[in-house]
C-alpha cells in the first residue's frame, strides 16, 4: 500500500482512540518526516473472574493482556447462598478495578468462570460444585453491575484457553487441560478449537463413578486433604510422643502440629517432599481418579499433551513422576503429561483471554470508537 493509504488508515485508528501517533523530524536532505504509531493498551480494560466454592480470584488487564491488578477473596462460608456469593464476587472485582482507577466506561468486557456445565448463554446447568449455583445466569447477575459485555465459561475450558495463551500448551493444537483441585474436570482443544459439546458439558468426568472405587470426580486436592487428615488422626491416636520421627505419618503430624483440621493439600505435598514414609502409599489414593481419567480421555481423543493445572499445580515436583507411571500402566501410548506453570491463576488468566476476545469482537473488529472518544 502507498504511504498516504497507510497513514489514512492509521490516522483513522488515532481518531477512534485505539492508537497514538507522533512525528519524528526528518534528517537533513532525507525526505519527509517519519511518523510512529503505537497501540493504546490503556484505551480500555477487561476483567477476568474465577468463582470457586472456597475463593474468588479476579484480574484486571489492559488490552495487551498485561495484568495490572489482581485480588482474591476467601469465602467465610463455602456453603453460602448464591446471592451472597455473587455480592462478594462483585465487591472483590470492584475493589480491584478501583485500585487501578478503571472506571465503568473503560471496562470493555467481563468473563466469569465457574465449575460445572456452563451453557452458551452463561447459565450454570449441572454439577457446579458451588452450592446454589445451578440455574444461575452469570452474565445476567454480573451485568446488573458492570455495564459492558459479560460472558461466562466453564473453568476447565478457561484453563485450556490460558494454557494455549501463556502456558505449556502454546504450541499444541490437540491438548487436554485437567483441573485437579477440589474436583476433576477437563477442557478439550482439538485441532486448535475448544470442544464444548451440545450443552457445554464436554469436559465433565462423571464417568469416573462407574469405575470401581470412585463415587465422584474428586480432585487431587480434596483427596489429599481427606486422606491426610485421616493419617494425622491415626498418628494422634497412637500418641505423638510415642511415635518415632521416621514413623508413618510423623512428618505430616509434625507439620500440622497434631491438628488434623490444619491439614490441607499443600501440607500433604510438603510432607511428601520431606520424605514422610506413609505418603508414597497415599499417592495411589490421591492420583488414582486422575490417572484413570487421563487414560480414558487419551483413548478417546489421542491428545498430544495433557496439562494438570489448578490448586495442585505447585506439587508437580512430587506428583508428576508417579502420575506418569500410573498412566503408563493404564495406557499403551500415554500422552505427554505436564503440570501447569500458571498454577492456581490458570482459570482467571483464561477468563482474561476470553474477555479480551469479547472486547475485540465488540469494539475493534467493527472499528467502533474507544470508550470516552
Amino acid at each position: 500500500m502507498s504511504r498516504p493509504t497507510v497513514l489514512a488508515a492509521a490516522d483513522h485508528l488515532v481518531d477512534l482512540g485505539w492508537v497514538t501517533g507522533s512525528v519524528s523530524r526528518a534528517a537533513a536532505g532525507r525526505g519527509r518526516p517519519s511518523r510512529a504509531f503505537a497501540f493504546r493498551r490503556d484505551a480500555g480494560y477487561v476483567l477476568g473472574v474465577d468463582i470457586g466454592a472456597r475463593t474468588v480470584r479476579v484480574a484486571v488487564a489492559d488490552l495487551t493482556g498485561r495484568v495490572v491488578a489482581e485480588d482474591e477473596h476467601t469465602f467465610s462460608d463455602p456453603g453460602m447462598a448464591s446471592g451472597e456469593r455473587l455480592e462478594a464476587v462483585i465487591r472483590t472485582a470492584t475493589a480491584a478495578l478501583d485500585a487501578v482507577g478503571v472506571s465503568g466506561e473503560r471496562l470493555l468486557a467481563v468473563c466469569a468462570g465457574s465449575s460445572g456445565t456452563v451453557t452458551a448463554d452463561g447459565t450454570v446447568r449441572v454439577r457446579s460444585g458451588i452450592p446454589g449455583f445451578v440455574g444461575v445466569n452469570l452474565p445476567d447477575a454480573l451485568g446488573e453491575v458492570f455495564d459492558c459485555a459479560v460472558v461466562a465459561e466453564n473453568d476447565c475450558n478457561l484453563a485450556a484457553i490460558a494454557e494455549r495463551w501463556r502456558g505449556v500448551a502454546s504450541g499444541s493444537a490437540n491438548v487436554v487441560c485437567m483441573l485437579a483441585g477440589e474436583r476433576l474436570g477437563v477442557g478439550v482443544v482439538v485441532h486448535g478449537g475448544l470442544v464444548r459439546g451440545h450443552q457445554g458439558g464436554a469436559g465433565e468426568l462423571g464417568f469416573l463413578r462407574f469405575m470401581d472405587g470412585f463415587t465422584a470426580a474428586e480432585g487431587l486436592a480434596s483427596r489429599a486433604r481427606t486422606e491426610g487428615r485421616r493419617l494425622v488422626e491415626a498418628v494422634a491416636a497412637r500418641g505423638a510422643g510415642a511415635v518415632p520421627h521416621d514413623a508413618h505419618g510423623s512428618v505430616l503430624h509434625a507439620l500440622a502440629d497434631g491438628d488434623s483440621a490444619r491439614v490441607d493439600a499443600p501440607l500433604v505435598f510438603e510432607a511428601m517432599r520431606r520424605g514422610d514414609t506413609a505418603l508414597p502409599g497415599l499417592v495411589e489414593y490421591v492420583l488414582g481418579p486422575a490417572a484413570r481419567a487421563i487414560a480414558t480421555v487419551s483413548l478417546l481423543l489421542d491428545p498430544e499433551l495433557i496439562v494438570i493445572g489448578g490448586a495442585v499445580a505447585d506439587a508437580g515436583d512430587v506428583l508428576l513422576d508417579p502420575l506418569r507411571s500410573m498412566v503408563g500402566h493404564l495406557s499403551k501410548a500415554p500422552p505427554r503429561l505436564e503440570f501447569s506453570p500458571l498454577t492456581d491463576r490458570v482459570v482467571v488468566l483464561g477468563a482474561v483471554r476470553l474477555a479480551l476476545d469479547t472486547a475485540q469482537t465488540t469494539f475493534q473488529d467493527p472499528l467502533a470508537p474507544a470508550p470516552g472518544r
